[in-house]
């Protein structure tokens, strides 16, 4: 459920049809956009993954991801050696061989990445994780990020329905778009603090 502070707000998104249907879409539409937009704190955890003697590859699942999430090529670190992994190209190490503790890592066009060396034991990788985006397709359904914020998506939806009707609704559309920005802009300022590369003691 988006919280709107509306009157008229719907109530179960269970059975709609006409023009209830078509509003619930805008709003699943319009969370799943914001999602999308940007690297958002309330999306951020940091995944990790073990590895496995003698194996290169680690697909999505390997590092306990899905498809739909990102990461920070930059931010594959082994905590125990106090480390980052540097991204390197992956024709630089497709068909490597030797063995050690991984210092490079290569990204594959699905998200897999290759480790080199080829790890020679269990290493914990751990790296810096942004959720999939998140459909609404229940009432019990709540978008993560804080119901202040949930106006936000309300004001998208309305620009996406405006932008549908045509030219008649250039107005709402004018009107919807400044208070989504202005609410936008807040959400930037709250879940888009300034992070400094983090440095390693080593690389």
């Amino acid at each position: 459920m988006v919280e709107t502070n509306m009157e008229d707000q719907i109530a179960t998104v269970i059975g709609q049809i006409d023009d209830g249907l078509k509003a619930t879409t805008w709003v699943k539409d319009a969370w799943i956009q914001i999602q999308r937009a940007e690297r958002w704190s309330f999306m951020w955890s940091e995944g990790s993954f073990p590895t496995v003697a003698n194996q290169a590859v680690y697909s999505l699942a390997n590092q306990n991801r899905v498809n739909g999430d990102s990461v920070d090529i930059y931010s594959y670190r082994i905590p125990a050696s106090k480390r980052f992994i540097t991204p390197i190209d992956l024709n630089l190490v497709r068909f490597e061989d030797n063995t050690g503790s991984p210092t490079r890592v290569a990204e594959y066009p699905d998200g897999s990445i290759r480790l080199s060396p080829v790890p020679d034991a269990i290493h914990t990788v751990k790296f810096d994780l942004w959720a999939a985006p998140v459909v609404l397709s229940s009432d019990l359904d709540v978008p993560s990020v804080a119901s202040q914020w949930h106006k936000a998506i309300v004001w998208r939806a309305i620009v996406n329905y405006a932008r549908e009707q045509g030219k008649e609704w250039t107005g709402l559309y004018t009107a919807a778009t400044r208070e989504f920005n202005h609410i936008y802009a807040d959400m930037q300022r709250q879940y888009l603090p300034p992070l400094g590369r983090k440095v390693p003691l080593t690389r």
